[in-house]
């Protein structure tokens, strides 16, 4: 169970899940946090903590705000301790300290596959995104995004699709904002079929706080953890997509692309902006060249023309798995 301090400790941004779990343990109030200095929380956490952002007070007022706007709009939540967190994400190495819910977060414990992409879909990746998403929900499949415009509406709207064949519980979206709001507004819509259908739409960010660049950014490895893949369905270089697909790998997910991403369209799109990042010729620029679906391919990425591929893939990728270790386990026996 949470409470209010636990709340104001989610809106603490420059502390680790440690850190948080230790200020818990060792405070008993929403007041005792509010007349805390940083050298006081540097004492408890066990090291420097360097941050001009501290303010114990404004912490406590975002916190009760929070509480009353959860009331209002019947938002639940999950801390970390809870049985009830979601397992995927258990194994990060950065989990979030609590999760705030609408709609159903039991759903969360289906199996899952996590689909991203470019805000700036082709037609044809919107066709495939559709098509891949709503087959993976027939197949009692959680889809999970980021409700983001592009790749992301088409998946939920694909999952959505398949509500009509019986299914339910189909897809989850995650927010870089407090779950108060949807961003983007236009999406709104989508964001209450998610609800309604029995999805959830999850968030690590108190009810209230505002989306900024860097929270659509860490709010990535969030649906690159909350499933055991990942797929990319478009994405040019440097786009967010990789950004995620990048996450996936570091989380120990299994990443695939969609044949979509090399389609006749998104290849002309790819150059387009592989142009425009050379033209720039900065080092933040050349760095998201560097980053593309052509590399992680190389590299030894999947590619997959559809969601049947993609349960072929995932179950002989098992396979191999499963024949390396047993011969790990018949060279340990012959050593």
């Amino acid at each position: 169970m949470w409470d209010s301090l636990d709340l104001a400790l989610a809106s603490v941004s420059f502390l680790s899940l440690r850190e948080k779990n230790l200020l818990k343990n060792n405070l008993d109030s929403l007041d005792a946090l509010a007349v805390l200095s940083i050298e006081d929380i540097s004492s408890i956490v066990g090291r420097t903590v360097k941050t001009s952002v501290w303010n114990g007070r404004e912490c406590v007022r975002l916190a009760e705000a929070a509480g009353k706007i959860m009331a209002g709009f019947g938002i639940s939540a999950s801390v970390h301790r809870d049985p009830d967190f979601p397992p995927m994400l258990r194994e990060m190495y950065d989990p979030p300290y609590m999760l705030f819910f609408r709609g159903n977060p039991e759903c969360l414990n289906k199996k899952s596959v996590s689909v991203v992409g470019t805000r700036h879909v082709c037609p044809e990746a919107a066709e495939k995104t559709r098509d891949f998403c709503r087959d993976a929900a027939l197949d009692g499949r959680l889809v999970v995004s980021g409700l983001a415009y592009g790749v992301d509406s088409w998946a939920h709207k694909g999952a959505l699709l398949a509500c009509g064949g019986g299914a339910s519980q189909v897809t989850a979206a995650v927010l870089p904002c407090g779950i108060d709001s949807v961003v983007p507004y236009g999406n709104k819509k989508i964001a209450e079929a998610i609800v309604r259908d029995g999805g959830v739409l999850l968030s690590e960010y108190l009810p209230g706080i505002g989306a900024e660049p860097w929270r659509f950014v860490q709010r990535n490895r969030l649906i690159a953890s909350l499933s055991p893949a990942t797929v990319v369905m478009q994405a040019p270089p440097g786009s967010g997509a990789l950004i995620t697909a990048s996450m996936a790998l570091d989380y120990n997910r299994d990443l695939f692309f969609h044949e979509a991403c090399f389609c006749g369209t998104a290849v002309e799109l790819s150059k387009r902006q592989a142009e425009r990042l050379k033209a720039q010729n900065t080092k933040t620029a050349l760095n998201k060249l560097s980053h593309s679906a052509d590399n992680y391919v190389s590299e030894g990425a999947a590619v997959i023309k559809d969601y049947k591929d993609f349960v072929l893939a995932l179950e002989n990728g098992r396979d191999i798995q499963i024949k390396q270790s047993q011969m790990e386990l018949f060279d340990q026996v012959e050593n």
